[in-house]
């Protein structure tokens, strides 16, 4: 028997004190659900989809949104099921995107011939010595070939910050590799 989603709200008991102990009651509701029905609904997911990992976060996911919907989503008969079906739609979509991902990458043009991108193996060595920022500089500089203002737009840095990080490469480099 499949769960549905009524739109009707649950029977409650009127609450004496106003709107506070009708919120107080709401929340203590949320997280009984929770503790009550998080692993089983995680594990019924995870047979669903095939993943388990997926399936923990996409629970986590349901249970955040239902969290912040409470107020409408506590009125339902079944809560569980709007959760479990909040995180089957959520993880369809993560499904959606990876697959799409993965076939815009299959489609990427690859370049016809496979030329090492350093042909001199002692000058890639040498780069790949230096520190990662120091790295990233010179092949966004000299490989990308790219302008100052865009090596500094691209790694969020000033200027002068990529002047100084090209010099300090610049001198490495000539230093590993022997020359003045």
């Amino acid at each position: 028997m499949q769960p549905t989603l009524a739109s009707q709200p649950r029977e409650r008991a009127a609450a004496t004190n106003g709107p506070q102990i009708a919120s107080v009651v709401s929340v203590h509701d949320f997280t009984a659900i929770y503790e009550q029905d998080r692993n089983r609904l995680v594990r019924a997911l995870a047979l669903s989809l095939g993943d388990a990992a997926l399936a923990n976060e996409a629970i986590d996911e349901a249970f955040t949104r239902a969290f912040h919907r409470w107020n409408t989503v506590g009125s339902f008969d079944e809560p569980q099921a709007w959760i479990y079906r909040t995180a089957h739609n959520w993880a369809t979509s993560r499904f959606r995107r990876r697959s799409r991902d993965r076939k815009y990458a299959a489609q990427i043009a690859r370049p016809e011939s496979t030329v090492d991108p350093v042909p001199d193996p002692s000058l890639a060595a040498a780069i790949e010595s230096l520190p990662a920022d120091q790295r990233q500089i010179l092949v966004l500089r000299y490989y990308l070939d790219w302008t100052i203002d865009a090596c500094a737009a691209a790694l969020d840095v000033a200027p002068g910050t990529v002047k100084s990080r090209t010099n300090r490469a610049l001198k490495e480099l000539n230093r590993t590799l022997g020359e003045n």
